[in-house]
């Protein structure tokens, strides 16, 4: 299970928490929910640019894929 899955979990705990409590306590209940969700955004942000970087650090492939390639079937069998 990822972080972010767990975030999320925590954050689902979070939310049925609110349902269950009484009317005074759901405002404390609402903001740490919303602080964990902004926190789950912010590493989902912080994976895609990192995952971004290594692409565009990662040799391409398009070279390879753009020559042609020897037919299997015409390779003599020994």
């Amino acid at each position: 299970m990822s972080i972010i899955e767990k975030k999320c979990r925590e954050a689902n705990l979070l939310a049925t928490r609110f349902y269950k409590l009484a009317e005074g306590d759901r405002d404390r209940a609402a903001r740490d929910w919303y602080l964990k969700v902004q926190n789950i955004a912010d590493l989902i942000r912080l994976e895609h640019s990192v995952a971004q970087k290594c692409r565009k650090k990662s040799t391409s492939n398009k070279a390879y894929l753009s020559k042609r390639r020897k037919n299997v079937e015409n390779v003599p069998k020994m």
